[in-house]
């Protein structure tokens, strides 16, 4: 047996760790399992995660030359993913660190799930529960379809090989950590330049992009009739009205200031300033219509319309890291978004929900209703304005 873990663990150590990916991993781990001669057939991974929405993944795999399946839980998806009655339950509730059920070859079953496991084969389940790096247990579960299922001796093997893939595990949640929260904080696209070593202070370049600046109004009256905690909720229904479709037309929100969202789209290779400023317009048109809906539903529960305003501009940004020698910011700057923010105040002074520069007209913006020329505080002459 010595030799057998031996072998697993060099593959861990060597191949696992220059794996691309946990799906990779996983068909290698059961590989090297399964040459050393314990009779796994099937394996099932689910780890916990760090991020917003999603509360654990899982990788499955199903035997020599099946696809892998991999599976996101949203939260408050538990019962609905069958979680509430499957066998891995008191696993992933920290009640239990190993269970063992034999599968039986005809029903009734112990488990909905057995049915399926029972059709493929499958003879016996385990699973353990191993300390996880977020406070939740890993969950593990292997199955064999061994005639009398799992021998002391594959099941001592593939505890031992375990103790291999483990620190496997805790390099894939660290990395999976890091990219989920650059992407939630910093952002989808600026997120990995970051992780690939974009990190030094005035570190920049310049980038042609349309910039798309929203802003809610009446936002003081607004805190002061609700509160400091009741105007959370809020701007987080606002946010997701106008920021959700930004990032569906490939966008990038770089921040949110008080009531106000900052988002580019940049002018890619190939594609063009037409196609960065079409993204942007119908990124605009949706965010309105998301507002409008949910003005709508505000409506009914009396409560007062949202309203915001929305200014599209294209030119030269500075993009990059900007700060404090400890604390960076990856944003824009630049006499381009000066103009946006400038023209989302002039929106709301002409009674305009959306506008747009000349500039972002004339790249491919279009159509729009003239507005004329206006004068904008801190921009040399006066700039073309069109309603959206």
């Amino acid at each position: 047996m010595g030799a057998a873990v031996a072998g697993i663990w060099r593959w861990c150590l060597t191949e696992g760790r220059a794996a691309p990916s946990m799906e990779a991993v996983v068909a290698g781990f059961c590989a090297a399992v399964r040459a050393a001669g314990v009779p796994l057939g099937r394996f099932n991974i689910t780890i916990p995660t760090l991020h917003p929405l999603i509360i654990a993944e899982n990788w499955i795999w199903k035997g020599p030359g099946q696809p892998m399946e991999t599976n996101r839980f949203a939260q408050g998806d538990s019962a609905r993913n069958g979680f509430l009655k499957s066998p891995i339950r008191p696993i992933v509730e920290g009640r239990e660190t190993f269970v063992r059920y034999a599968v039986a070859a005809e029903g009734p079953w112990e488990f909905p799930l057995f049915e399926s496991y029972a059709r493929a084969g499958m003879t016996d389940y385990v699973a353990w529960g191993l300390a996880g790096t977020l406070r939740r247990p890993l969950a593990l579960s292997a199955m064999t379809d061994a005639p009398g299922g799992w021998s002391p001796a594959s099941l001592a093997l593939l505890e031992e090989a375990l103790l291999g893939l483990r620190p496997l595990v805790d390099l894939h949640i660290e990395r999976t950590i890091a990219r989920s929260v650059c992407a939630t904080y910093i952002g989808p696209h600026t997120g990995p330049r970051v992780l690939d070593g974009a990190i030094f202070r005035g570190s920049v370049e310049t980038l042609r992009a349309v910039v798309w600046f929203c802003d809610l109004r009446g936002f003081t009256p607004l805190t002061l009739a609700l509160g400091a905690n009741g105007v959370v909720d809020v701007l987080n229904a606002f946010f997701s009205a106008v920021g959700e479709p930004v990032e569906a037309a490939g966008g990038e929100i770089l921040k949110f200031i008080g009531d106000a969202a900052l988002a580019v789209f940049p002018v890619r290779d190939g594609a063009g300033a037409a196609a960065a400023c079409a993204a942007a317009r119908g990124a605009a048109m949706e965010a309105l219509r998301a507002l409008d809906a949910l003005n709508t539903a505000r409506a009914a529960a009396g409560e007062a319309p949202l309203e915001a305003g929305i200014a599209l501009h294209i030119g030269d940004v500075s993009y990059g890291n900007i700060g404090a020698s400890t604390r960076l910011d990856f944003t824009v700057i630049g006499p381009a978004v000066n103009l946006a923010a400038r023209l989302e105040g002039l929106a709301g002074r002409l009674g305009e929900r959306a506008l747009m520069s000349g500039d972002f007209l004339a790249a491919g913006g279009g159509p729009g209703r003239a507005l004329g020329r206006h004068a904008l505080k801190g921009i040399d002459g006066e700039v073309e304005v069109f309603g959206l």
